[in-house]
């Protein structure tokens, strides 16, 4: 049975609300408060799958027991419907952006009542399921994906240690080329594991509308210097620190350094990974009045339309006719990322001829001089 919680501080409207909930064709189990500080204790006791609130009360007003409840984990996701005479466009525009879920003016109908209420905990199973079914289909492709991509990392760690064992029988370079090995895969695993804990705090965080806590609104300047260190770090892992081009510019974002260089690794490593070596790889980074573009262009195998509309994590295209490292986490780890920042990624690519990907992230608004 699902708990819908009733805040009004009018008895009258309060009673008939609840009665018109009680001989409704669904059975509800409601509780009703009297103001919004004892609407928040309720809610933080019982979890209802929906609120419907007063915006004008006493103790604690509408707007303040949303935030409230948007500011906990537990209570962050209950759909929230605001009740108001006051439902002009700058009430109704506050409330959604604290995070209110609907809105209905008073004086409103039975019919009314019951239709906002019905649909929107059908929206809520709605998005339940759906969250369950990702998150089910997240699971598959880490399971048939994860095992084989730590499998062969360790596998060549265990080999090259076993190996070095007998190191009285080896010489100089063959043991400097097991140790340039062993670090190799060490780093291999080390950036599998970042990146597979990155991309399921995203998703949980997503899931959770709480994306804020891995997003948090920053604003950093950021140099040519440091990004072309990034580019060139992982050319390196390469040997392809020749076929890079750079272009870059800085700028003052609201990204933190992390995530940016995050971005950056990821697409210029799968330039890497996906084009030949002694062909180009070009990085670029420009600024216009409102936006910074960063492209990363390759002239290597290219996808087709199909594959670039399919892009998500654990997902690797045409794997049986070439063998790749990672688990098809790059991309999509860069979309969720580049998304949570209110930025886009735009995939230009031609099966044969290579691949542009071009991210667009908003700039800091300059203070007034």
């Amino acid at each position: 049975m699902k708990k819908i919680l009733i805040i009004e501080d009018e008895k009258n409207i309060r009673n008939r609300i609840v009665d018109t909930l009680d001989l409704a064709d669904e059975p509800y189990h409601i509780f009703a408060a009297q103001h919004g500080r004892e609407g928040l204790e309720i809610a933080r006791r019982e979890m209802p799958d929906l609120i419907i609130s007063d915006v004008m009360m006493p103790e604690m007003n509408g707007y303040e027991v949303l935030k409230a409840l948007r500011a906990e984990e537990a209570t962050s996701t209950i759909p929230f419907i605001f009740l108001s005479a006051k439902a002009d466009i700058a009430h109704i525009r506050e409330g959604m952006n604290l995070g209110a879920d609907d809105y209905l003016p008073k004086p409103f109908s039975i019919d009314e009542l019951l239709s906002v209420v019905a649909t929107r905990l059908q929206r809520q199973e709605t998005q339940e399921r759906r969250s369950h079914h990702e998150m089910d289909l997240m699971r598959l492709r880490i399971a048939s994906s994860l095992p084989h991509e730590f499998r062969t990392p360790l596998s060549a760690l265990i080999g090259f240690t076993e190996m070095l064992r007998n190191y009285q029988n080896l010489d100089d370079g063959a043991i400097t080329m097991m140790l340039d090995q062993i670090r190799a895969n060490t780093e291999r695993l080390e950036r599998l594991v970042e990146n597979f804990l990155l991309f399921s705090q995203i998703e949980v965080a997503s899931l959770r509308l709480k994306t804020h806590a891995i997003f948090p609104n920053v604003v950093e300047n950021f140099t040519p210097d440091l990004l072309e260190e990034r580019v060139r770090y992982i050319a390196a892992k390469y040997k392809r620190t020749s076929d890079i081009q750079m272009n870059l510019l800085g700028g003052t974002l609201p990204i933190t350094t992390v995530h940016l260089r995050k971005i950056i690794e990821e697409l210029v490593d799968n330039a890497c990974k996906f084009s030949p070596a002694g062909t180009p790889i070009r990085t670029e980074a420009s600024v216009t009045e409102s936006a910074y573009l960063l492209t990363v262009t390759d002239v290597g195998r290219g996808m087709t339309e199909e594959s670039v509309a399919q892009i998500d994590a654990y997902i690797q295209f045409e794997r049986e006719i070439y063998e790749q490292q990672g688990m098809g986490l790059g991309l999509a780890l860069v979309k969720r990322i580049v998304s949570a920042y209110i930025g886009s990624v735009d995939i230009d690519s031609e099966v044969g001829k290579g691949t542009r990907v071009a991210v667009t992230l908003p700039l800091s608004p300059q203070p007034n001089s």
